[in-house]
């Protein structure tokens, strides 16, 4: 059992996510809704990695999918600038899966059948989720809605 920076940071997600569900359930049940949509997933997903962070033994190497050095603070600040760029410009819909396919091939080094099974299903997800399941509008983005 370990508690470092990322133990650490693990709980403090977790606290943050089952805060919003603690405050989401004082709320009518309309206003609650969405806190407790990305609350309840959130928990948990923070749950299960701060218990696969206290179990992982201190001098353990990184798990295959981790990365252990390289990728520096830049380069996570660009690709969250480029989903920025990508929603501000095509929207949620397109955007949002373009971003993911061109991370997963440029980033991760996937093939191009796993990056677009990634932007696929992203976009599945959103499409399907938000727009047909929730029925909610979505941001068309600046420069589809002047080409549309």
């Amino acid at each position: 059992m370990t508690f470092n920076a990322r133990t650490a940071t693990s709980l403090v997600m977790f606290l943050l996510f089952a805060g919003a569900c603690v405050f989401a359930l004082g709320l009518p049940q309309k206003a609650a809704f969405m806190p407790l949509l990305i609350g309840i997933p959130g928990s948990l997903l923070c749950l299960w990695q701060l218990i696969l962070d206290l179990r992982r033994p201190a001098d353990a190497p990184p798990e295959r999918g981790e990365v252990a050095e390289g990728r520096s603070e830049t380069e996570v600040f660009l690709w969250l600038g480029a989903f920025a760029v990508a929603i501000i410009g095509f929207g949620f819909i397109v955007g949002g899966p373009l971003v993911v396919l061109a991370f997963v091939k440029l980033s991760s080094g996937e093939n191009w059948k796993n990056a677009l099974v990634a932007g696929a299903g992203t976009f599945v997800v959103i499409y399907g989720v938000f727009i047909l399941l929730l029925e909610l509008p979505m941001f068309q983005g600046l420069i589809l809605e002047a080409i549309l």
